[in-house]
C-alpha cells in the first residue's frame, strides 16, 4: 500500500490527525489493538477545562472548543468546581492567581456556595473553591467516531489489529512499515503511539524522547444521595476529583504512577488510597465500587505536548506525550499537526491562541 500518511495509533491523536489529513492527502491509520482507543482514549474521565494543565495546555483547550461544541452531540454542560480544604485557604488564591488570566469568567466561591453546589461537603471543612462555569463534558465516543468517519469518508483506511513490527527508512526517503498483514510505503510517519512512541520512535531508528508513562485509576461508586446535577468537584491541588457519571458517581485519587507502555490494569491499592481522599475531604463514606479501571497518562519531560517532525530524521513527524489533555485538545492538535505536515506553518485560527511550533517542537530535547 502506497500512501502519503501512515499514522501509527488509532487513538484521539491519531484519528484527530487523520481527520485533519484525509481529506487531503492519501492516509493510512495503523492500530495495534483489535479496538480503536483502546489504552488511554477509552479510559479518560474525559472533561473540557481551561484550568488543568500547563498554560500550553491550556491554549489548546481554547484552541479547540469551537470545534467541541460546534454540534450538540459532543459536549455537554458540566461546571468544574474546585476545592480547597479549611487548612489551605490559600490554595483559592493560588488558583485564581494561575487561571484567571486566561479565563475570566472564573467565580470565588465562599463554603456555603460550596456546599450549595454539591452537598458532601460540610461548610467547617473548607475553605472555599473557585468555579469554572463554563467547563464541559465531552462525549469521547461521539468524538471519536466524527473523527473515524471524516477519514473513512474520504476513501481512507483505519486498520486495527495492526501492529507495527518493523520500520525502515529507504534510499529514496520515504518509509517501509510492516504493519500486521500490510506493507506500507510512506512518505510520512506520524508517530501517535501514545505510551508506546519512543519505542515506535526507536524501531524507526529515532532517538526518543524520554516519554513517561503515569498509571492513573478510576472508579465508579454510589453516593447515597442525588449526584445529578454536582458538577466536577477537583481538589485545589489536584490530590483527587470526583463527578457525576449516570446514577453513579465517577472517583480517582489522581494517582500517577509510573508505568511501562501496558494495558493497565487498576491496582488494589490505589483505587483504595483514592477512596480514603475523597472519604477525608468530603461528607461521603465509600465503602464499596461499582467499577474500577485504569488508563495511561503519557508525558514529555516538560509535561507538554511534542508535535513536528524530527529534525534528525527527515518524515517522521512526532504526535505524541498529550498527558491526560489528549481529548480535549484533539481538534487543536489535529489541525495543527496536518498543518504543519502539509504546509510546514501553525493555522491562524490556532496561532490566535498564542500557541507556536518552537513550544512543542521535538527540537526542544534535540540538544
Amino acid at each position: 500500500m502506497n500512501v502519503d500518511i501512515a499514522i501509527i495509533g488509532g487513538g484521539i491523536a491519531g484519528l484527530s490527525a487523520g481527520a485533519w489529513l484525509a481529506p487531503r492527502c492519501d492516509v493510512v491509520v495503523l492500530e495495534a489493538e483489535s479496538t480503536l482507543g483502546y489504552h488511554a482514549t477509552g479510559r479518560s474521565a474525559a472533561a473540557y477545562t481551561e484550568c488543568y494543565g500547563a498554560e500550553t495546555i491550556r491554549r489548546l483547550a481554547k484552541a479547540s472548543h469551537q470545534y467541541l461544541t460546534a454540534t450538540d452531540d459532543i459536549t455537554t454542560p458540566l461546571p468544574v468546581m474546585f476545592v480547597a480544604g479549611d487548612n489551605d485557604p490559600g490554595a483559592i488564591d493560588d488558583l485564581l492567581d494561575t487561571f484567571l488570566p486566561l479565563v475570566p469568567s472564573l467565580e470565588r466561591l465562599s463554603p456555603s456556595d460550596v456546599v450549595d453546589r454539591c452537598s458532601a461537603f460540610a461548610p467547617s471543612t473548607i475553605a472555599g473553591g473557585v468555579l469554572e462555569p463554563g467547563a464541559l463534558n465531552i462525549d469521547v465516543h461521539a468524538l471519536q467516531s466524527g473523527y473515524e468517519r471524516t477519514i473513512r469518508s474520504s476513501g481512507n483506511t483505519i486498520a486495527t489489529a495492526a501492529p507495527v513490527v518493523k520500520i525502515t527508512p529507504m534510499p529514496n526517503g520515504r518509509w517501509s512499515i510492516e504493519a500486521g498483514h500490510l506493507h506500507i510505503d510512506a512518505r510520512v510517519i506520524v508517530n501517535a503511539a501514545g505510551a508506546w512512541a519512543d519505542q515506535i520512535a526507536v524501531m524507526a531508528g529515532v532517538d526518543p524522547i524520554g516519554l513517561t508513562p503515569l498509571l492513573r485509576s478510576v472508579f465508579t461508586f454510589d453516593s447515597g444521595v442525588d449526584s445529578a446535577t454536582w458538577p466536577l468537584v477537583v481538589d485545589a491541588r489536584e490530590q483527587w476529583y470526583f463527578k457525576p457519571e449516570g446514577p453513579n458517581v465517577l472517583g480517582s485519587g489522581a494517582s500517577e504512577l509510573p508505568s511501562g507502555p501496558v494495558d493497565a490494569r487498576p491496582p488494589e491499592i490505589d483505587v483504595a488510597l483514592g477512596i480514603e481522599k475523597i472519604n477525608s475531604a468530603t461528607t461521603l463514606s465509600i465503602r464499596s465500587v461499582r467499577n474500577t479501571w485504569a488508563g495511561l497518562r503519557t508525558f514529555a519531560p516538560d509535561r507538554v505536548p511534542v508535535v513536528g517532525f524530527d529534525n534528525t530524521a527527515p518524515g517522521f513527524f512526532w504526535l505524541a506525550g498529550q498527558g491526560g489533555y489528549g481529548i480535549k485538545t484533539s481538534p487543536a492538535l489535529g489541525e495543527l499537526a496536518a498543518s504543519l505536515i502539509l504546509t510546514d506553518s501553525v493555522p491562524d485560527a490556532i496561532s490566535a491562541f498564542g500557541i507556536n511550533r518552537d513550544a512543542l517542537a521535538p527540537g526542544r530535547f534535540r540538544h
